[in-house]
């Protein structure tokens, strides 16, 4: 009989904000895989690390660049590594920051197995950008406010065009511009949101310095009291 994999989401950074299905996941499972992207530090096993003791823990190669075919070649390669764990019945948990469905190179593995037919799940976890929220102590929409997910492709004009609550996603490498862009927006940012080392700026103007690839803007929608 062959194992299930499992896209688990450990959260934003704070381990206490795993999720308890997260942790007996986790324990259940025999293979642990983690994305590697060539930092020296693994956020995601540093959230997950007590639970990992005793696990075989399996580096997948996800290098940070836009090259689709690159991106392709490493999914496959990961997606054939796990399905000979897989084909030994064993349990399979793939951990990823946040929530495997808010774009997460998980999905891409989990889709490769689900179509070479493997039985496959999602758990949820705690989206980065609802612990931005709780950093800034403010709700992100309200009554009929829509809410918008913009990754870090974003163009000004899109401020414009939509309504409600805008939250840019990985804006790190682009900030400076962005934060010129957003001008008198009311913006405000969290960088490393529930990390050790989270910096809150309830006014976006205030950042002096780069930020690091885990920051969030949230330009709010405009209420009426």
């Amino acid at each position: 009989m062959k194992g299930k994999f499992f896209a688990v989401g450990v959260g934003p950074g704070d381990p206490e904000l795993l999720t308890i299905k997260a942790v007996k996941l986790i324990e259940e499972s025999d293979i642990i895989a983690v994305p590697d992207s060539g930092a020296t530090d693994n956020i995601a096993v540093r959230i997950t690390g007590k639970y990992l003791e005793g696990k075989e823990v399996v580096n997948c190669p996800m290098p940070m660049t836009k090259d689709k075919a690159v991106l392709d070649k490493y999914h496959r390669e990961s997606a054939a590594t796990l399905a000979k764990y897989l084909d030994e019945g064993k349990q399979v948990a793939f951990l990823t920051l946040g929530d495997p469905t808010i774009y997460s190179t998980v999905m891409y593995v989990h889709r490769k197995l689900t179509e070479m037919g493997y039985e496959t799940g999602i758990v949820s976890g705690i989206p980065s950008f609802c612990a931005v929220a709780a950093a800034l102590n403010t709700s992100l929409c309200e009554r009929e406010e829509m809410l918008h997910i913009i990754p870090a492709t974003f163009r000004a004009d899109m401020v414009d065009e939509l309504e409600g609550t805008k939250v840019l996603m990985k804006s790190g490498k682009t900030i400076m511009s962005v934060k010129e862009q957003l001008a008198d927006r009311k913006a405000m940012m969290v960088e490393c949101a529930t990390m050790e080392n989270q910096k809150i700026y309830k006014d976006l103007k205030d950042l002096q310095e780069q930020s690091s690839y885990f920051s969030v803007i949230v330009i709010p929608a405009d209420r009426q009291e």
